[in-house]
């Protein structure tokens, strides 16, 4: 085998089969520019789809030999092997390449199984011999490498051109690109990060040699020229703290409009699946430890996407103004002179509480909120906190962001300082997610109760009288399918709303899959699917290899059509459902099978 990667831009393509393994092969096409037509007297409803909005040319009707020959590109998955074959002889009697769905000895190329950042691109190939590798490769891939490498692959494109630009011999441009990939990536951990404009001009204007080990200047916003007299515009966009439902309608609305979505990592299951396809998605997410992009390039990022005129989604986990950098991007903004509003979000320490069953104010009993960060407990210059005030007022709830390495002493100044040490107290990861945990206890006891439960940020605690109703109230938690976070296509109707009132997290996905569509599946672990027909299954087993697809997902398959193809594409874990039971009954199975 000879792996190549082809550009199919304009290219006339032709799709022979109108199911669902026709529609991914479409799909892929469609998203790299080509003329597609498909040939099928029957198609599934999201091939209808995309004829209807004039992105392929759909032709309901038979194979009609020799046509293959006409084109540059050849596909065929139907379920008649003489109709394959005849597309094959076809095909390479014209030296047109052809592929026929999971049939080697027919195929005079194969596809290989494919990990995008933007325009970075991993393909895994096996020559068609042993694809369950391909696809657990493609799956160790996609979790290993994160977002990030887009923006880096952008980054590193942008300093191709300008090293190029300075008429350097071959030796010094290689230093530099080398000195560019040294001080950006951390070969073990898999993990990227963008350079700062100043690490970039420095890189470019200083001998390689006198840079030898890798600093970190104080960056400096970049300011990128004006491409357009149109002035664009700059939404602020709370997510809310991590459950879809969370985000506003005017962020929804707005996320809608956008042009471009500059995301974090925990607002990222808030993007609404249905975003166009040409919508540029610019990761720029934290973690802790881990800032594969500085605040000042993601304020250069706004500013830049604000000056080419476009309508900017800034996607905030929580809200924008609250410990979420906002006012700073706001700043960066208004001295560029972009216009900008800010959407409030759900902030995650009232949702936390309220999803344990925490009021954080409760007559006779909490009459006052704190919000803080509890990085200020650990300062070595001295906390902008009055740890000593707080421990001193029996009557309010206190509430600390980014808590867990911080809670030990936290804890200690507190009861130092007078609180009584048997006050109620809460620690909360992932709160209003499938991924949630929590820990309810008494504030001596937390900082162990956190360590036996193995919990890790994003986690915030709540401190104070009013937590002691959480068992009583913890109305969330109760719910039969609390915990699990299911996919299903769109729309999804009675049973995606039955789901949701039984506690799950249902991901709508539209087919064909969308660009945002395949960040809200990776942004948490996917317990499971819930699929209707056999095209379906055959969409989704190739999706099973991108991010948040768990070895152990349950393929929920209403019907004998679907439960028995997912068997025959090998999915580990399938339950069939009956499809004479309404949307309520089939939650009711799903419950029981899960107890």
């Amino acid at each position: 085998m000879f792996p190549i990667m082809l550009v199919v831009r304009d290219r006339s393509c032709l799709v022979v089969g109108g199911g669902g393994v026709a529609l991914r092969k479409v799909q892929g096409l469609v998203e790299e520019g080509a003329r597609v037509t498909v040939v099928a007297p029957e198609v599934v409803a999201p091939l209808q789809a995309l004829a209807e909005r004039g992105l392929v040319q759909l032709e309901r009707r038979r194979y009609a030999p020799p046509e293959a020959a006409r084109f540059a590109l050849v596909f065929a998955a139907t379920d008649e092997r003489e109709v394959n074959r005849r597309v094959f002889d076809d095909a390479t009697a014209a030296n047109v390449w052809v592929n026929v769905a999971d049939d080697p000895e027919l195929c005079t190329y194969h596809l290989a199984g494919r990990v995008r950042r933007g325009p970075l691109q991993i393909a895994v190939g096996s020559a068609g011999e042993a694809p369950f590798v391909v696809r657990r490769l493609r799956q160790l891939l996609e979790r290993r490498l994160g977002p990030e490498w887009g923006e880096w692959m952008e980054a590193a494109a942008r300093f191709r051109r300008a090293v190029r630009g300075r008429g350097l011999e071959r030796p010094e441009r290689e230093q530099r690109y080398e000195r560019f990939f040294r001080a950006t990536v951390d070969p073990d951990r898999l993990r990227a990060r963008v350079p700062t404009a100043r690490e970039e001009a420095a890189w470019l204007e200083a001998p390689v040699e006198d840079h030898a080990t890798p600093t970190r200047p104080s960056p400096q916003p970049g300011v990128a020229a004006p491409t357009t007299t149109r002035p664009g515009f700059v939404s602020l966009v709370g997510a809310g703290p991590g459950c879809p439902g969370l985000l506003t309608l005017r962020g929804h609305r707005r996320l809608l409009e956008a042009e471009a979505v500059v995301y974090d990592r925990l607002a990222a299951a808030a993007l609404p699946c249905e975003l166009d396809p040409s919508v540029e998605l610019h990761p720029v997410g934290k973690e802790a430890g881990i800032h594969p992009m500085p605040q000042d390039e993601i304020n250069a990022l706004l500013v830049r996407l604000g000056r080419e005129g476009r309508r900017v989604v800034r996607l905030k986990g929580g809200d924008p103004y609250v410990f979420g950098r906002g006012g700073e991007e706001a700043e960066a903004l208004e001295a560029a002179g972009i216009p900008f509003e800010v959407v409030p979000g759900v902030t995650s320490g009232i949702a936390a509480a309220a999803w344990i069953g925490v009021p954080v104010t409760h007559r006779r009993e909490a009459v006052r909120l704190t919000l803080l960060t509890a990085h200020e407990a650990v300062k070595s210059d001295g906390p902008q906190v009055r740890w000593d005030l707080l421990a001193q007022d029996p009557h309010a709830t206190l509430v600390g962001y980014m808590g867990v390495t911080a809670l030990p002493k936290v804890v200690r100044q507190l009861v130092a300082a007078g609180m009584d040490p048997r006050t109620p107290a809460a620690m909360v990861e992932r709160a209003t997610t499938a991924a949630q945990r929590s820990v309810v206890t008494v504030l001596e006891q937390l900082p162990a109760a956190v360590a036996e439960a193995g919990l890790q940020p994003p986690a915030l605690f709540l401190v104070g009288p009013t937590v002691g109703h959480a068992q009583r109230l913890d109305w969330f938690a109760r719910r039969p399918l609390a915990g699990q976070r299911l996919l299903l296509t769109a729309p999804a109707g009675e049973l995606g709303w039955s789901l949701e009132a039984a506690g799950a997290d249902v991901v709508e996905v539209p087919l064909p899959v969308t660009p945002a569509a395949r960040v809200v599946m990776g942004a948490l672990p996917l317990t499971g699917c819930v699929v209707a027909s056999r095209a379906e299954v055959e969409w989704l087993d190739d999706e099973r290899a991108g991010a948040g697809w768990q070895e152990s997902a349950v393929g929920w398959c209403v019907g004998r059509d679907a439960a028995g193809r997912a068997r025959e594409l090998g999915w580990p874990k399938v339950f069939e459902l009956n499809d004479a039971l309404s949307g309520a009954e089939l939650v009711e199975r799903i419950a029981a099978q899960l107890r």
